[in-house]
């Protein structure tokens, strides 16, 4: 392919994210927690509230030391616990607490109603949207394979009213 379009298509996809990562991060001002957290949160709700450190990293596409670096602030707010998992000793087991649960309802029902988040698409057709969506999970699917797909982007808020 030509590294022209190539590149084009790295400076889109990064200046897309930092659009969404500014309203992500506004959202995350409004409740005090950042979007990493935010993300966390949304993980374990979408997998009965309980990971382990590794899995949060590999569904979060974040080194373990990232995802250590991330409870801790998580913990302190009592959002979710840390504990070693009772089958095998040196793993550790991620629960989100009833606390987390109600913020992760309450940063979804917050992100509904904002027009703007992730960014601005009242400038596109729900069938552009579509094409764009299928354009990268066809990238995703290649890189991160189909079960990414399904556990992390085409999962739901566990209890979220998405009608």
């Amino acid at each position: 392919m030509n590294f022209y379009l190539r590149q084009q298509m790295l400076l889109t996809v990064r200046a897309l994210y930092f659009c969404m990562e500014h309203n992500w991060s506004e959202l995350g001002r409004r409740f005090e927690i950042s979007p990493a957290q935010q993300h966390i949160l949304f993980l374990l709700s979408t997998h009965n509230n309980t990971l382990t450190p590794t899995q949060i990293g590999e569904l979060g596409c974040w080194h373990i030391s990232t995802v250590t670096r991330l409870l801790k602030p998580l913990q302190q707010k009592e959002l979710v616990t840390v504990k070693k998992d009772k089958n095998t000793s040196k793993y550790k087991i991620v629960s989100m607490t009833v606390d987390g649960k109600k913020l992760i309802n309450s940063l979804f029902d917050a992100a509904k109603t904002m027009e703007l988040f992730p960014f601005d698409l009242r400038y596109l057709s729900e069938e552009e949207v579509l094409s764009f969506l299928e354009c990268g999970k066809k990238i995703l699917d290649v890189h991160k394979g189909e079960n990414f797909r399904f556990n992390v982007i085409s999962a739901k808020v566990e209890g979220g009213n998405y009608g």
